[in-house]
């Protein structure tokens, strides 16, 4: 690619080994993650945990993440219950509580 927008590069390199650059090139692809950080106040064992996930992620993935099952939770934020489907935030800081009854 470097070589195709300069002088010196054309002048460098063969018009054939552009081509072989360029093949190798196309199938290559690179993968970057970037991740949040979001800080869990669990409320039944008082655990602060800070748990790392992929940009965009949900309070679903959150869960899953834990191992947390979501029909047994609320989570908060900022003292508000946040939708499961809620995209989280760098540094957003969540409190999840465990939901039970009983007879």
């Amino acid at each position: 690619m470097v070589f195709e927008t300069t002088a010196v590069g054309r002048a460098w390199l063969p018009q054939q080994q552009i081509i072989v650059v360029k093949s190798l090139i196309k199938g290559f692809f690179i993968s970057v993650s970037i991740q949040v950080k979001i800080t869990v106040k669990l409320s039944r064992t008082k655990e602060t945990k800070e748990i790392h996930l992929e940009t965009e992620s949900t309070v679903n993935d959150l869960l899953r993440k834990m191992n947390l099952k979501p029909d047994t939770l609320i989570v908060m934020s900022d003292n508000v219950p946040i939708p499961i489907d809620n995209e989280l935030k760098e540094e957003q800081e969540v409190a999840i509580i465990q939901v039970s009854s009983g007879g």
